[in-house]
Parts: structure tokens; C-alpha cells; sequence
């Protein structure tokens, strides 16, 4: 049965969230970081932007820890500090799924994959090539006495039916949310690897980006003449 976030903040103020692990540790390397500017949740980490401006996270279902279709990367961290204590961050599915075919991004899966996230407070979000399914929010974590959160929450690749789901890419939507009067976070993607090579992964990935336009192309090399005529002068 789907939850609501709402039914969800009841239970918190209820006192009955179950004890959520928070771990007092230096942030790690390809998670997410969120982080608190004018009020508003702010997502930094290793990413690429979209073409539309919002950041692009890249994971990988077949990262050994989760066998070849589930993973918990890319996780949730924060510093110290960062919230008030007791707060409670949750994720909005937005959008519909997309796969990379190899050499194009379509609104289409070869055999009707999904892709499944399991929030902490045991939510279901699915995402179809059709739209959501399931629980469109789930619990990522809430902050301890320190105002930090790590989480990392079950991601997986299925295709119905059973079997295994097409090689390929992966693209969700999500957007990240706080109680304690904090503002969302912009929307934001993630990027998961299905049985390709790196560079064929990062091929996929590249393609989500803006193309620069022919005025852009023209400042950049621009740059690139007046910087080499400045190295160059400088060796004479």
C-alpha cells in the first residue's frame, strides 16, 4: 500500500520511527552531498549536468556488492551540522524511465524493465517507461544529535516477468525534500550502468549533456589560441 510523506512525518512526531543508522564518517567518494544553502537543499558530488541545467549522478547495478542488477550506490551523505537534529530527508520519484540503446536515449526498454528504489521506511518507487508506480516518496534518513545523514538506499533493474533486463543505461528522476522548514532540492537524475563497457557508459552519460552551441564553440577555442599564445610568450 503506497505511503504518503505525510502519513510518514506522523509517524516521526508519533515517535515511532524505527532507529535509523547514522554513521560519523568523513564523506564518501560518489555519493550524493547534500547540503543546506538559503534554506534550500543543495546536491553536490561527482555528477555531469543534463541538458535541461540539473545534475546528472552516475551508478552502476553491477557493482558485485548487490550482484548484477541491484545496487546501493550512489548513497546520501552530509557533514556535520548540516540539519537540525531529527530531520527527516525524503525522495520524490519524478518523471518516467529512460534507456540508452547504444547509441540513443528512448522512452522505450526492450523487454519491459523497471527500475525499483526501496525507501528506508520500506516504500516501493518503481519507475516505468509509462510513468510510476508504487510509492512516488519514500524515507531516505533522518539527521542524528549531529545534524549529519548517511543513507543509502536498495536501487535495482528488473524486467517483468523475470529474466535478465537489457544491457544498457538507466535514467531516473528523483527530487530530494526536508521537514524542519527546509526548501526541496532542484530535481535531479541518476544515471545507472547495465552491463556496458566504461566507455560506453560515460558515451551514454555525454549524451545527456548540453551540445554547446556554434557561438560557444567559438569562445572556447578562442580561449584555448590566447592561452597558448600566453605559454608562449612567456617561454620566450
Amino acid at each position: 500500500m503506497p505511503r504518503t510523506l505525510a502519513s510518514l512525518l506522523a509517524t516521526v512526531a508519533l515517535g515511532s520511527l524505527l532507529p535509523l543508522a547514522v554513521h560519523a564518517a568523513d564523506l564518501h567518494d560518489g555519493d550524493i552531498e547534500i547540503s543546506v544553502v538559503n534554506n534550500q537543499l543543495k546536491l553536490s558530488g561527482n555528477h555531469v549536468f543534463h541538458a535541461d541545467g540539473s545534475p546528472v549522478f552516475e551508478g552502476d547495478f553491477g557493482d558485485f556488492a548487490g550482484g548484477p542488477y541491484l545496487t546501493d550506490d550512489p548513497g546520501y551523505d552530509s557533514e556535520n551540522g548540516t540539519f537540525l537534529a531529527g530531520t527527516v530527508i525524503s525522495y520524490t520519484a519524478l518523471g518516467s524511465l529512460k534507456h540508452w540503446n547504444g547509441s540513443a536515449w528512448q522512452a522505450s526498454v526492450p523487454g519491459n524493465e523497471y527500475v525499483r528504489m526501496d525507501g528506508n521506511f520500506g516504500e516501493e518507487s518503481r519507475w516505468t517507461v509509462s510513468g510510476l508506480t508504487g510509492d512516488t516518496s519514500g524515507l531516505v534518513g533522518q539527521a542524528g544529535n549531529t545534524g549529519k545523514i548517511h543513507e543509502h538506499l536498495d536501487l535495482r533493474v528488473a524486467r517483468v516477468g523475470g529474466g535478465a533486463p537489457a544491457a544498457g543505461a538507466y535514467l531516473v528522476q528523483l527530487q530530494l525534500t526536508a521537514d524542519n522548514a527546509y526548501q526541496s532540492s532542484t530535481p535531479y537524475y541518476m544515471a545507472m550502468n547495465r552491463g556496458l563497457t566504461v566507455d560506453a557508459f560515460e558515451t551514454a552519460v555525454g549524451a545527456l549533456a548540453p551540445v554547446p552551441e556554434p557561438q560557444t564553440w567559438a569562445l572556447m577555442m578562442a580561449g584555448l589560441v590566447i592561452g597558448a599564445l600566453a605559454l608562449r610568450n612567456r617561454r620566450h
